[in-house]
């Protein structure tokens, strides 16, 4: 016979589980934590702009990392990025591990904002050309800070919900193609996390494709460049705290300013830049429609890619410093082969075929409700994402400048879909230098330098950034990659 009283203490319970209100499932919260080197202390040589480091003598304005923590109550993910040149593979892991989420439900994305004023991270802006300039200090901090501050975000999380908006920006005066053919990707991405108790902002992600570096090679000073002044435009106008992801800025885009104007000026059009796309990007998300239960889904992949690039080779102990190398079959690149082959190539030149290391990297993607973030390890071409062989984006400069001593063969260009146009989602956004930095990734069609001799001389025409690329493999095979991750 069945017990009365435990029957009468099922129902109660039962009652009481349907009254209780519903927890809301999706939870976020943003901040982020100052990076900026102590000169004092840790020895600075600034990043970008030939072949070695500036010493920085000042600080005009902080750097940071800045994160977005969200979860749906199944699956939690970071959305982290650093005020800087670019962070490599072994960095990213490095943070992950600090942070300690070791199980599937949990991932952390991690890009650089590409910031050409700030610390060099990648090792190649040293005293001396082909001296590290890496502080190895400062970079174990950057690490722990990035692991703080994703932690201590993922205590403070809150109920929120999401919105999110896109739209085309002219580029004219705010970004410029530097060589044919002149495409310009116009995508502003925007998403904001919101409380989910009166809509207050909590956090903000903006997407926008252009090379920090309205401040130029004069400039000795610790800068985080247009994006910095976005963010804080943002922060001042929302409350909240606001993060800035580069796109797809190979090819190369570049700040539509005069790089010839001295330090201060720089400062002044990285201003005017940053809070012209900042304001662009909050009115974009002006009565755009809110999603109150997106969900969190994540995928990454590794990817291998043959080192053709001959300077790579002979530099070979700066791509150990930050990824993992490999033979051609898949094995660990043995220890001494990091200094053998460097020789080899050198004495016996060039390194054949067979002999020359793989390097492992990540591809990826984040879906935070219709929002899908791609993970690219490096700096795309942007016609290989979105096109504009015919001109479309050229925004009233010549598709091809008709003084171009050695003009791009258009004829052999790809055909599309292109990757935008792969990306299965309501929004899909193409992060750049995304859980790695690879450098270039050049179509090609149009990589026109010899590999194997060292990239030089140089072909007639801009192809500078065939000499800071894996090589002409390097495309295809992340594409294919990439496509299968955003067709999902």
């Amino acid at each position: 016979m069945a017990n009365p009283r435990a029957g009468f203490l099922a129902l109660v319970i039962a009652s009481a589980v349907c009254a209780a209100p519903a927890a809301a499932a999706f939870t976020a919260a943003a901040g982020k934590i100052d990076i900026t080197p102590d000169l004092k202390t840790e020895t600075t040589y600034l990043a970008g702009f030939g072949a070695s480091g500036r010493p920085a003598k000042g600080v005009h304005d902080p750097l940071y990392a800045r994160a977005v923590v969200v979860s749906d109550g199944r699956k939690t993910a970071a959305i982290v990025a650093v005020d800087c040149i670019g962070l490599f593979r072994q960095d990213v892991l490095a943070m992950r591990r600090a942070v300690g989420w070791n199980d599937a439900d949990h991932y952390v994305f991690v890009s650089a904002t590409h910031d050409h004023s700030g610390p060099d991270t990648l090792g190649l802006w040293g005293r001396f050309p082909g001296v590290s300039g890496v502080n190895a200090r400062y970079r174990k901090r950057v690490i722990a800070a990035v692991a703080k501050l994703v932690l201590d975000l993922s205590h403070r999380m809150r109920p929120a919900q999401l919105s999110y908006a896109r739209r085309d920006l002219d580029a004219r005066g705010l970004c410029r193609d530097s060589r044919d053919p002149v495409v310009i990707d116009p995508e502003l991405d925007a998403v904001q996390f919101l409380a989910r108790s009166g809509g207050a902002p909590i956090g903000t992600i903006v997407r926008w494709s252009c090379h920090p570096e309205t401040s130029w090679r004069d400039n000795d000073e610790l800068t985080a460049d247009y994006p910095g002044q976005l963010c804080a435009r943002v922060e001042s106008r929302t409350g909240g705290a606001c993060l800035f992801q580069s796109g797809v800025i190979g090819g190369l885009l570049t700040p539509d300013s005069d790089h010839d104007h001295g330090p201060l000026k720089g400062y002044a059009e990285g201003r005017r830049i940053g809070q012209a796309v900042a304001d662009a990007a909050l009115s974009a998300l002006r009565g755009a429609a809110r999603v109150r239960e997106p969900k969190v889904g994540f995928e990454s992949a590794l990817v291998r890619l043959p080192i053709e690039n001959s300077r790579y080779i002979l530099f070979m102990r700066s791509l150990v410093f930050g990824h993992k190398l490999q033979e051609p079959d898949g094995s660990p690149l043995a220890a001494w082969k990091t200094f053998w082959l460097p020789l080899r190539h050198l004495i016996f030149f060039p390194l054949p075929a067979s002999q020359r290391p793989w390097v492992e990297t990540e591809v990826s993607r984040l879906d935070v409700g219709p929002v899908r973030f791609l993970g690219i390890p490096g700096e795309l071409f942007p016609e290989l994402a979105i096109g504009g062989y015919d001109g479309r984006y050229r925004f009233g400069h010549p598709l091809v400048d008709a003084n171009n001593p050695n003009p791009p063969r258009l004829a052999e260009a790809p055909k599309g879909p292109y990757l935008r146009q792969q990306v299965k989602a309501k929004l899909g956004i193409l992060v750049g230098l995304a859980n790695d930095e690879l450098g270039y990734i050049v179509p090609p069609y149009d990589f026109q330098a010899d590999a194997d001799r060292s990239m030089t001389p140089q072909p007639p025409g801009d192809h500078y950034e065939e000499t800071n690329s894996l090589g002409p493999s390097a495309a295809p095979i992340l594409l294919k990659a990439l496509s299968r991750l955003a067709r999902q």
